[in-house]
């Protein structure tokens, strides 16, 4: 294949891939479902972040941040239903049940955290919980503006863009986890204090670790769809 053929295959092909995203069934339902989810998972995660900050209130925090997982289990089953009755759904059946989960695992993870916050009798938390816990946000509030481009799915690059920050937010949280981890065990004397505390960090680092996993699907669906 010549040079000169090789940049008319590439726009033939982008044309093609243009017409099959131009074809592709919109699904309105869905698209409002994902955009509800991630916005619930933004809720919760601020939610988290407030309880974290102050701990004067646990109770209140943890059954606003229960109601939130709530609502997020509703979304995910209504995506669900619309699937079961969808003959045609905007993406592969698969992967929009995926996605709905991968958010969903979020949500009860943020659940988990704030219920353990509550229940260990968390009375202190150090600035790398809360540092922690505000990358999670910081990475919801990514994906929440990801997810609300697919529909239209009309700069696909600015979408992987967003996924590319949540990875990045998700490396950042490794290396503070690390340091958290270090200096827990260098200077808290209080051994159950430490036991607590290691509980949450890992709990907290790990909310990034989901939101990179929806990052990931995003970016699946990106690949294949957005041409």
């Amino acid at each position: 294949m010549t040079a000169q053929a090789l940049p008319e295959r590439r726009e033939r092909r982008s044309a093609w891939r243009r017409l099959l995203r131009a074809a592709r069934p919109r699904g309105r339902q869905f698209f409002r479902a994902f955009d509800q989810h991630a916005a619930l998972c933004v809720d919760g995660l601020r939610a988290l972040t407030h309880l974290l900050a102050d701990l004067r209130d646990p109770d209140g925090h943890v059954r606003e941040i229960e109601a939130i997982e709530k609502r997020g289990d509703a979304v995910e089953e209504e995506v669900r239903a619309a699937l079961q009755g969808a003959l045609f759904p905007p993406f592969a059946r698969v992967a929009v049940h995926d996605l709905a989960n991968r958010l969903d695992d979020v949500l009860d993870l943020v659940e988990d955290a704030a219920q353990s916050v509550h229940l260990y009798h968390i009375t202190r938390v150090t600035p790398e919980a809360l540092k922690l816990a505000e990358l999670g946000l910081d990475s919801a509030l990514k994906l929440q503006a990801a997810i609300a481009q697919l529909e239209r799915m009309a700069s696909p690059g600015a979408i992987l863009a967003l996924c590319g920050e949540v990875d990045a937010l998700e490396a950042q949280a490794d290396h503070l986890m690390r340091a958290a981890m270090s200096k827990l065990f260098r200077e808290e004397t209080d051994v159950t204090q430490l036991v607590k505390l290691k509980a949450i960090y890992e709990l907290l680092e790990e909310l990034t670790d989901k939101c990179k996993h929806v990052a990931n699907d995003i970016q699946a669906l990106v690949l294949k769809y957005g041409g």
